[in-house]
């Protein structure tokens, strides 16, 4: 999968911007504030109609302006696909070739991007949520199944907690509801198990490459129902919190409350690890679904957000290694200097091409 074109109208710092990409590593090169990271949001923006940044799309379109857009051109297995998002403040319009698509997951499945930011340093001392959001946007990816189903499970966990608010509970609905709830995450937990599973199998051979040396890394997922059959579980627990939940107006089980953590040498990271291990353990991890896909033009494109930040001179030569390696990605940066990359320099609304 290829990134091959890029057109940036309104959007964030660019009134009009217009780049070719070539294939393996871009680099972004500029000082901080210049623009690098609107356009690494961009790229990641064709992948899920979304920020990373947990801001409104409003916020996207330029100062002074009713709406932006982006197009781009994309090629897997010898296909070009045109891509137009349009975003404004009522919403937002995508067009694949032209025609409009009905379904959120037709651009995901088409654009794969994996990404690493500077906050994802503090992936394994954050919020359960965000490590959550690390599974359901890889498999959503992966699956169009899980992408529904995890649609499906969400919409049920918000009637079941507007059940939980209502002064006089319906127990007899409540009862249902949860019922379908426990249909619907038997499946969605079968997933994300297997994908733990995956990602364990080659985890620590791209921890080996970014160290230096052999490190044995791991995911631990911490399942809602731990042994027996799920849905016989899932239902007592549900019961069992039955009552504290009607208290406190709010679902309190379930797989939304399901996490992993990230064990280096057998030690949970969050607590014994280093912020430079923490660092080097996220860039894996964010990097390894890349290597989960055997087809090289399925490969996703990478994105890699001041990824060199706080590394020293061995492992920042370790990360130039790897993704060199990678059918294509881009690198934000202010001074990144690696062999062959095609190079773009980045100032306040233009970026253009250096070599």
């Amino acid at each position: 999968m290829k990134l091959s074109h890029l057109t940036l109208s309104s959007f964030r710092s660019y009134e009009q911007l217009d780049l070719d990409f070539s294939n393996g590593v871009n680099l972004f090169l500029g000082p901080n504030g210049s623009g690098k990271t609107n356009l690494a949001e961009a790229i990641y923006y064709l992948s899920l109609a979304k920020s990373w940044r947990s801001a409104p799309d409003r916020s996207l379109i330029a100062y002074g302006h009713d709406y932006a857009s982006i197009y781009a051109d994309v090629i897997e297995s010898g296909m070009s696909r045109h891509i137009e998002i349009h975003i404004s403040p009522n919403g937002r319009k995508i067009l694949i070739n032209g025609k409009p698509i009905k379904r959120l997951s037709e651009l995901s499945r088409l654009v794969n991007v994996v990404l690493f930011t500077p906050e994802d340093v503090a992936l394994f001392k954050g919020s359960p949520g965000e490590r959550r959001n690390f599974l359901d946007v890889n498999l959503s990816k992966r699956s169009l199944d899980y992408f529904s189903l995890i649609g499906r499970h969400n919409r049920l966990l918000d009637e079941r907690n507007a059940a939980l608010k209502q002064s006089e509970v319906d127990h007899a609905y409540l009862e249902v509801i949860t019922e379908r709830l426990i249909e619907v995450g038997e499946p969605l937990e079968a997933y994300r198990r297997v994908f733990v599973d995956e990602l364990n199998k080659i985890l620590s051979e791209v921890a080996s490459e970014l160290y230096g040396h052999e490190k044995k890394i791991r995911v631990c997922f911490h399942p809602f129902v731990r042994s027996g059959p799920y849905k016989e579980e899932a239902l007592k627990a549900y019961r069992r919190s039955e009552q504290y939940d009607i208290v406190h107006k709010l679902t309190s089980v379930g797989l939304q409350r399901e996490d992993f953590s990230l064990e280096l040498e057998g030690k949970d990271i969050a607590i014994y690890g280093s912020q430079g291990e923490n660092r080097l353990a996220s860039i894996a991890l964010k990097l390894s679904p890349y290597f989960l896909i055997d087809e090289e033009e399925k490969k996703p494109i990478a994105v890699l957000d001041d990824v060199y930040s706080e590394l020293d001179e061995e492992h920042s030569k370790n990360l130039t290694a790897l993704i060199s390696s990678l059918s294509q990605v881009f690198v934000t940066g202010n001074d990144i200097r690696i062999d062959g990359a095609s190079t773009y320099d980045v100032s306040v609304h233009k970026a253009s091409r250096r070599n």
